[in-house]
């Protein structure tokens, strides 16, 4: 294995080094050299077949994972797979077996899908939560998936209250340094057992939705599923490329986490994996390592919106940004692209959900987001090949005659999960058929792209879409962090604003800012920490709107812990 102190000399980079001309871009898609992703592909079997057909290419770390022995921050495809089949011989000698649901909720890294490969390369499967749910939510989910080992570590087991008592009341074994648990270096060193994944229409992966309309639902994945969605990234156009940099600043317990990184490996992409991505980290990653495409959740960029002027100029060998799970704010996409150094850069805004994996995709270049500007706000583009959207009336469940009319977005996809572990049913009412409901509600553009209004649990009566009013408000309000607009016990829309730097919102500034949206109430002023964000930094709605019924007596400290705690829609 190779040295951290050894890795040194590689990982300054200077910009030059990462520029890729048009010539190259193209040559490099028609590259022999892949992991075949034709023929579905169990993510237990990926980092093997990168290592054995790419060599050593690297990947860069913003911390190390915690059961490395040798504590790394840069490692190679090499030395991943090699830790992955290590961890599965600890798994093995732990006692897990094919079937096996293997929970693993730590402290966010980018070792988290290491894990779920390894878990998933012996016939396992894993289980990812975040660490950043609700403690009562990450008991409420581990009751449901009825685990029979647990990964974790002492911070986590401390905050989920996972001690040696509740382990026993959940028969679960815990590899973790912990109360009642196996410590991983106890383990460490023991034979590696040969890979026998489940079979390619069986579960391999479950995670979680966003909690963003209460408590979450499990979904289990399959590999000929995710394989799909894999397939189809690592052929877009101008995308993974042997001399490009991806760097992954996302949810690492995410079905994209797995979906991007089997990608990244069937290309031989070099990797920069951020589990930390406040602005402290990024400062120090993006100028040292100067990535050539940077995923994020909408609400990551537009934290780092107060970063581009940073004289280490952060964002300028970035060629391609990508943002996935929620539509992206026009105001953030703007100021990214501004903040590049490219000829040409581009931005991906991806629509997909943990349910039905990446729907559509819309690209924007400078030029044609200045076009746009102001129309098309709300638009996600078109379909993934091989993936069907439609709107339908949300009293039927079937397809409108007129598209470009609001309703029900359902999705026909290979991609879509398997089943909802625990809450079946719900799983059950979003069927039509071969049909699934994404929960989203919104209409067909005038070319025919995907335009999401709102969520439908978070609709207002007499509203269009509160995201509209949402991205017209940023617009008009450069210093504010966040608005998100929810109902009041009335139904009335309420902007809940979060300025930045603690500053207040001036009255002259909201008067000019809503002016022309009317219904409008009362702007509630909240902190970064009052958004309640999920594991994916979306606002937990639903919190909001009790915040606001609660205003005048504790916020949400008086919210009744049975609506904290209830199910997602």
């Amino acid at each position: 294995m190779v040295s951290t102190a050894a890795d040194r000399s590689r990982s300054k980079i200077p910009l030059a080094a990462r520029r890729l001309d048009a010539a190259k871009l193209l040559k490099a898609q028609f590259a022999p050299d892949r992991v075949a992703l034709v023929k579905p592909l169990n993510v237990g079997l990926v980092a093997e077949r990168a290592a054995e057909k790419h060599g050593r290419v690297p990947i860069y770390l913003d911390q190390p994972f915690t059961w490395d022995p040798e504590q790394r921050v840069e490692l190679d495809y090499v030395e991943f797979a090699t830790l992955i089949d290590q961890m599965a011989a600890v798994m093995k000698a732990a006692g897990v077996k094919r079937w096996d649901r293997v929970v693993i909720v730590k402290t966010p890294n980018y070792d988290i899908q290491a894990l779920a490969w390894a878990a998933a390369r012996i016939g396992a499967i894993p289980a990812l939560l975040s660490a950043r749910l609700d403690p009562d939510i990450i008991n409420i989910l581990l009751e449901r998936l009825q685990g029979k080992f647990l990964i974790t570590d002492p911070e986590v087991a401390k905050y989920a209250r996972l001690d040696g008592e509740r382990l026993r009341h959940l028969g679960m074994t815990a590899i973790a340094d912990i109360d009642g648990g196996i410590p991983v270096a106890d383990l460490w060193g023991g034979r590696i057992p040969a890979p026998s994944p489940l079979k390619d229409d069986e579960p391999m992966m479950i995670t979680h939705t966003s909690s963003t309309t209460g408590v979450s639902k499990l979904a289990d994945a399959c590999a000929k599923g995710v394989t799909y969605n894999s397939l189809m990234e690592s052929i877009f156009p101008g995308f993974h490329t042997p001399g490009d940099l991806f760097a992954s600043a996302i949810s690492h317990v995410h079905i994209r986490a797995a979906i991007t990184q089997a990608a990244s490996f069937s290309r031989g992409t070099p990797l920069l994996g951020i589990a930390k991505p406040d602005n402290e980290t990024m400062l120090r990653l993006l100028p040292q390592y100067r990535p050539t495409i940077l995923e994020s959740h909408p609400n990551n960029f537009m934290g780092w919106e107060t970063l581009i002027d940073d004289p280490s100029e952060p964002f300028s060998s970035i060629r391609l940004y990508f943002n996935s799970f929620d539509a992206m704010h026009p105001r953030t996409i703007q100021a990214m692209l501004d903040a590049s150094k490219r000829k040409f850069p581009v931005w991906l805004q991806c629509y997909g959900m943990t349910e039905t994996e990446v729907v559509s995709v819309r690209p924007y270049t400078r030029g044609s987001f200045a076009r746009l500007k102001g129309r098309d706000l709300r638009s996600v583009g078109w379909e993934v090949p091989g993936i069907r959207a439609r709107i339908a009336d949300p009293e039927t469940g079937k397809r409108r005659s007129d598209q470009s009319q609001p309703g029900m977005i359902q999705v026909k996809t290979p991609s879509r999960a398997m089943s909802f572990i625990g809450t079946p049913e719900k799983f059950a009412e979003r069927r039509h058929g071969k049909w699934f409901d994404t929960g989203d509600w919104g209409r067909r553009g005038r070319l025919g792209q995907i335009e999401i209004l709102d969520r439908i649990a978070d609709r207002i009566e007499g509203v269009e879409s509160c995201l509209w009013i949402e991205d017209v408000l940023l617009e008009r309000i450069p210093n504010a962090e966040e608005i998100v607009v929810v109902p009041d016990e009335q139904g009335k829309p309420v902007p809940v604003v979060c300025m930045r730097d603690g500053k207040p919102l001036d009255p002259e500034v909201w008067r000019s800012a809503s002016a022309g949206i009317t219904g409008l109430g009362v702007p509630l002023e909240v902190t970064p920490d009052d958004l309640q964000r999920t594991a994916t930094v979306k606002a937990r709605r639903y919190l909001l709107t009790e915040m606001i019924k609660h205003r005048d007596n504790g916020g949400l400290e008086a919210v009744e812990q049975e609506i904290v705690l209830r199910d997602g829609a």
